[in-house]
């Protein structure tokens, strides 16, 4: 009886399947297509990805290839070619483009056109947030507004880079963090921030720095 029902269904999904071969033709030709495309466009986008990460490496290359012992002019001729070349690949999306950001945004620093710096470094991190590089563009984009006198935002970039615990520098960026809290008279957060600093990375050049300013502070009576 079981071999008949089992035969029976079969019967039926055969039929079935028959009635609509063309549908199920169709929907298979259909996913088939699907599937190349979106391989092709993987390829095509890794292919791009590539291409691109080769210039900005190839720009980067022509622009620091014995460079030690160029005059001023020709320096500054190197970098006004490789910022042109970069600038065509800043609008592209990912680590492309957040790479040719963070040339661009080198070269205007070394030019101190610190306001287009920061304009780069910021674009660098938005194509490259939760990546390595997120904290480094924050470092750099807290170092340009502090060139430009505005410490307030400073203060808020370096504290982003410091939250990172991936960071390289992360001690740095709390140190900084903490200077420009007690540079604007903030000392109680300064403290704070010198603290925290020192008491978990006790062995750090930038925790015995925390730990002379938050001697400091409590030599001069602005903290307890």
């Amino acid at each position: 009886m079981a071999d008949f029902e089992e035969q029976t269904a079969s019967k039926k999904l055969a039929g079935f399947i028959e009635k609509r071969k063309v549908a199920f033709i169709a929907t298979l030709i259909v996913f088939i297509c699907l599937l190349i495309g979106y391989v092709i466009f993987a390829s095509v986008a890794n292919n791009n990805k590539l291409k691109g990460l080769q210039a900005i490496d190839e720009i980067t290359f022509e622009m620091t290839d014995k460079s030690s012992g160029l005059e001023e002019a020709e320096i500054s001729a190197r970098l006004n070619t490789a910022f042109e070349k970069a600038s065509a690949y800043t609008k592209k999306g990912g680590i492309v483009g957040a790479r040719a950001n963070m040339l661009c945004a080198d070269i205007t620093y070394q030019q101190k056109k610190y306001s287009e710096s920061a304009d780069f470094w910021k674009a660098a991190a938005e194509k490259a947030k939760k990546t390595y590089i997120a904290p480094l563009c924050y470092f750099n984009l807290a170092a340009c507004y502090e060139e430009t006198g505005n410490n307030e935002d400073a203060a808020t970039y370096y504290k982003l880079a410091a939250d990172d615990n991936s960071f390289v520098i992360r001690t740095h960026a709390m140190f900084s963090y903490g200077r420009l809290l007690e540079a604007k008279g903030d000392y109680a957060t300064a403290a704070a921030a010198y603290t925290e600093l020192n008491d978990n990375f006790s062995d750090d050049s930038w925790a015995d720095l925390a730990k002379s300013r938050l001697i400091a502070l409590k030599k001069d009576g602005k903290i307890e």
